[in-house]
């Protein structure tokens, strides 16, 4: 059965934190932009390869996915349960 890694879901969660910690350090510190633009190329690439429905492959938010870890969740494109796997 095809599922969502909970690694990958909180893999975007730390790539989305700290591109915002090294966009606000950016701000004073300008080489921090880089490594911000760094990550979130990375979670861009995340999201595209695997942080999509399963089943139709349609694209769901990190807010929603994080939610799902621990409730039970269906797709708003398919209509589909979304398995978390560990």
């Amino acid at each position: 059965m095809k599922s969502i890694s909970k690694r990958h879901i909180n893999l975007g969660i730390i790539f989305i934190v700290l591109s915002v910690i090294t966009l606000v350090v950016g701000i004073t510190k300008w080489p921090f932009f880089i490594f911000s633009a760094i990550l979130i190329s990375s979670y861009i690439i995340l999201d595209k390869k695997r942080l999509r429905c399963p089943n139709c492959g349609g694209f769901e938010n990190l807010e929603r996915l994080s939610s799902a870890k621990k409730h039970n969740y269906h797709c708003r494109h398919c209509g589909e349960k979304t398995n978390i796997s560990k």
